[in-house]
């Protein structure tokens, strides 16, 4: 699980008051937290309730749990406006009304989620869910709630491509825990390549963040140097603490690794009062080497990023960007990574579950990620045409060898 990483605008209400608007903010902050324990479990009641209606019960839920438990609510709210959250609930509840299935639910809830940040905060149906809603007119059933994820596609599996006699290029699509071990493999099968190439591409702009652990394999051959890491503070309430009880069981079965991170956390939020953060590791900067560099390392590695570059991905560029030949090219990363480690908590239909980050980095205030992204140390141009991204690939090349940065239009070859 990740520790240091782990993805909003809305106008005012016409017609509505101040305070009429700051009435339906406060009696919905009220809504959602009277009865965690309801909200998690699975009642017939509501799974016989119509779409519109479930929908609208789960919508009330939102605010009051997150302003309790979610790690990034309280800090958000100030910078929104009690009144244009209010206008903005309202509106939902009168399209919750309206409603006619679940699919269009969670657009609807996701879309209100947005205002309140645009990254690591969503909902997602709850596993057997649509299972559970076929069987009721089918008398079978295809999944089964709690079901660990499917494995990540083989489509989003690392790749290594020789360009030149000097430079090669890795793209790195995802950083799913699934793809650990497919990194090392091929870490592991290219590694005469690796060593007789000194200039490095690692193509980062469509990764889809995943874990931290995922991309270890690389760092000994990107930080010769001591790298500095900054850590995270989790907040500690009733729910939060079952949802790192159960996490490892539900996502990630067998998993010890797992287990040993979660109880560790665990023991951390028990040791201080509800409502209050606490630390794993007592100091905010962590200065170790948690490697062993590898003796003949890449001369020049440009790492290349693009606006789908979140989360882990985020991580990843902090953390490189630290070793002394690495520099970072393309366009700032999507910013969400100072709110992370996402946590489920089943919304009170018990067909979907609500998505929210547990801890907050101790970058904060001093480094925030999720305003702008994490900025490239050279900016380069957008990419428009379906072209641009290999053009892109080629001048990067071309630049490490000695040549031109600026991309040629025709020269792009399709994806890289």
């Amino acid at each position: 699980m990740k520790q240091s990483a782990g993805w909003q605008s809305a106008g005012r209400g016409r017609g509505l008051g101040a305070g009429v608007m700051a009435l339906a903010w406060a009696l919905a902050l009220g809504s959602g937290v009277a009865h965690p324990a309801r909200a998690q479990g699975v009642q017939a009641a509501d799974q016989a309730l119509g779409a519109g209606d479930a929908c609208a019960k789960d919508l009330e839920a939102m605010p009051g749990f997150l302003m309790e438990n979610d790690a990034g609510a309280r800090g958000l709210l100030p910078q929104r406006g009690e009144q244009v959250m209010a206008a903005a609930l309202l509106k939902a509840r009168g399209e919750a009304a309206q409603i006619a299935d679940d699919k269009a639910c969670l657009a609807l809830l996701n879309t209100y989620l947005k205002l309140w940040r645009k990254g690591h905060l969503w909902v997602s149906s709850s596993p057997g869910a649509e299972a559970q809603a076929a069987s009721a007119g089918s008398g079978t059933t295809t999944a089964t709630a709690g079901a660990a994820p499917e494995p990540a596609p083989a489509t989003r599996q690392p790749t290594l491509r020789l360009l030149t006699s000097r430079t090669l290029v890795i793209h790195l699509p995802s950083f799913s825990p699934q793809h650990r071990a497919a990194l090392e493999a091929l870490l592991r099968k290219q590694r005469t390549a690796l060593l007789s190439h000194p200039n490095w591409i690692i193509d980062v702009r469509d990764n889809d963040g995943g874990a931290d652990s995922s991309y270890a394999p690389l760092l000994p051959w990107l930080l010769a140097e001591q790298p500095v890491s900054v850590g995270v503070e989790w907040l500690s309430t009733p729910a939060n603490q079952r949802a790192h009880e159960q996490i490892c069981a539900r996502y990630a079965p067998g998993d010890a690794a797992c287990v040993l991170f979660a109880q560790s956390v665990l023991a951390a939020l028990r040791a201080v009062p509800a409502g209050s953060w606490a630390r794993v590791q007592a100091d905010r900067f962590v200065y170790e080497r948690s490697v062993v560099p590898e003796k003949r390392r890449p001369q020049k590695v440009a790492v290349l990023m693009d606006r789908d570059c979140g989360s882990s991905c985020e991580q990843f560029l902090l953390t490189v960007r630290q070793g002394l030949g690495v520099k970072l090219l393309g366009r700032p990363s999507f910013g969400a990574l100072d709110y992370s480690n996402m946590r489920p908590f089943t919304l009170p239909s018990g067909r979907r579950d609500l998505w929210y980050a547990t801890s907050r980095s101790l970058r904060l205030p001093q480094l925030p990620v999720d305003a702008h992204g994490v900025l490239p140390d050279i900016l380069l141009p957008e990419l428009h045409g379906p072209d641009d991204a290999g053009a892109e690939l080629q001048a990067v090349q071309r630049w490490l060898e000695g040549g031109s940065l600026q991309r040629r239009p025709g020269t792009g070859g399709g994806s890289p």
